[in-house]
């Protein structure tokens, strides 16, 4: 049994390894290419992200229309932050730190949602405190913290020109569909930065579609005591027992002559 486990150590470390090595050629995510108004020469785009490598001096040519020098930089460390198969890039985190763009809170909470190594946590968390000058503690559970930081802000926490785009790619390498519905652009009436993922592709978990339904007095399946989601629409009024709602999470529905979504 002790050789077993001696095996099977040594098989994860020989395969971390492997997988440290590849993450350092991760490329970073597809950025597409839009028209600028900005000079490409007037902008090294990644001069920011390495303090020696030569080779990252890349010329921003597919920049949109920004505001300053200081915004664009930080728009490319945006797109830099997070490689294509979801690591994070350590250089990306410090040079986020010294650019200080408020835009770049929102992009640094959601890298350290896709980090599990305890020193780089730690990098995103001084680099958030650089940024906005606070400190909300966390310094390895840093997602729950800072998105309640950034739902205190008033005025309301901002994001970088081109974040919805950026966004829609982030999730696309989690299930292409997802931008679908996060896009360039795209009318929401709720910030970005607070769509996370749930942890499956679409529909992972199946919606309760238009579900047949049965008079209160008539129902034989509930205890008197389940709980259930009471909705009233227009008059008229659904429960929706908290058992089924518990194995779909959310249900597509008509009550009261309109069309709903049911989350839960």
């Amino acid at each position: 049994m002790a050789i077993k486990h001696a095996a099977l150590v040594a098989l994860f470390i020989v395969v971390g390894s492997a997988l440290a090595a590849c993450s350092t050629s991760e490329p970073p995510l597809l950025r597409p290419t839009v028209e600028s108004e900005v000079s490409p020469t007037s902008i090294i785009a990644t001069t920011e992200l390495s303090d020696t490598s030569e080779d990252s001096d890349v010329l921003l040519t597919d920049t949109p229309k920004f505001t300053n020098d200081h915004e664009l930089a930080a728009i490319d460390i945006m797109w830099n932050i997070i490689g294509a198969y979801g690591s994070v890039d350590e250089n990306a985190v410090k040079a986020a730190a010294r650019n200080g763009h408020p835009g770049l809170v929102p992009v640094l909470v959601e890298a350290a949602s896709r980090t599990f190594e305890p020193d780089l946590a730690l990098e995103i968390s001084r680099a958030l405190e650089e940024i906005t000058g606070d400190s909300v503690g966390g310094d390895f559970a840093l997602v729950a913290p800072w998105f309640s930081w950034m739902s205190r802000q008033d005025p309301p926490q901002t994001t970088l020109a081109g974040f919805d785009e950026w966004k829609g790619e982030l999730l696309a390498t989690i299930d292409p569909s997802f931008k679908r519905f996060i896009y360039k652009g795209v009318s929401s009436r709720i910030p970005l930065w607070t769509v996370d993922w749930g942890g499956v592709v679409r529909d992972g978990i199946p919606p309760l579609e238009f579900p047949s339904t049965v008079l209160a007095d008539e129902v034989d399946f509930l205890n008197a005591d389940e709980p259930v989601f009471g909705v009233t629409i227009n008059g008229e009024s659904r429960a929706y027992p908290h058992r089924i709602m518990g194995w779909h999470e959310l249900a597509n529905d008509r009550l009261g002559g309109e069309q709903i979504t049911f989350v839960f």
